[in-house]
């Protein structure tokens, strides 16, 4: 990865910073698209600073997003999709600007900056989306969120078999503990009753990297989760009704 251009958004915290400094561990150069430029200049990258720089982009503002073409005119060598949202509420408690919000952070952002972004892609780039294990299962509480997450994923397979030439890799991790959950259920019961299975977001980021060398397909974190899932695809809707206190992410 040494010299390498990668371009990560939701690169100020949580799984992508973590993503950031194992990139820049390995000798690549960075580009974090960021919301908050602020945010971003407290962050200490020692002595890899020069390899990182930051581009304000809020992925909401189509504006932000097509400006790039201007800003960014060198070879890039992979795209690290790292951001995504989510409020832990039901259907009926959504505000429009809330599911708005939702789907352009976790799905058309990650569109719009493909597009503009590809005439600088390198014959085999690489391309990470970050979505989710609740692209698999039906959430009360948080349908929105899976639904997203769920689009983005058809969105990445079916890039894997448009585009051969790049490395289409997704990755489906289940609950990270990051500052994900404070906006996405600022009562923190979800996170309080699942923290005992949240992932490390500093071990996700190191199996990405190195994923993204290995040329791996998807990334599906933790294994036991996934696995189960599998099982609730047998039969998902006489599970739900069987069970339904585990397809709620709070009560």
């Amino acid at each position: 990865m040494i010299g390498k251009h990668y371009i990560v958004t939701g690169g100020t915290s949580g799984l992508g910073l973590n993503i950031v400094k194992q990139l820049l561990k390995r000798g690549a150069h960075v580009t974090v698209l960021a919301r908050n430029i602020e945010k971003f200049n407290q962050i200490d990258f020692q002595n890899d600073q020069k390899h990182v720089e930051v581009i304000q982009c809020n992925l909401q503002y189509r504006e932000d997003i097509l400006q790039l073409e201007d800003k960014i005119k060198t070879p890039v060598d992979g795209l690290i999709y790292s951001s995504g949202l989510g409020y832990f509420k039901s259907i009926d408690n959504y505000t429009t600007e809330e599911m708005i919000e939702t789907y352009d952070v976790n799905l058309i952002g990650f569109n719009l900056l493909y597009k503009v972004l590809r005439p600088r892609f390198v014959q085999h780039a690489h391309i990470v989306g970050i979505s989710s294990q609740a692209a698999f299962v039906t959430q009360a509480n948080a349908a929105h969120y899976g639904a997203s997450k769920a689009a983005f994923n058809a969105v990445l397979n079916a890039l894997r078999i448009e585009e051969p030439q790049f490395h289409i890799m997704t990755v489906n991790p289940g609950p990270i503990d990051t500052p994900f959950h404070e906006k996405a259920d600022p009562t923190l019961s979800f996170f309080n009753k699942y923290k005992f299975i949240m992932i490390d977001s500093k071990q996700l980021a190191t199996r990405i990297v190195e994923g993204i060398l290995k040329n791996k397909a998807e990334i599906n974190q933790p294994a036991w989760m996934h696995q189960l899932l599998k099982f609730y695809q047998f039969a998902p809707r006489t599970l739900e009704r069987l069970l339904p206190k585990f397809f709620k992410t709070k009560e």
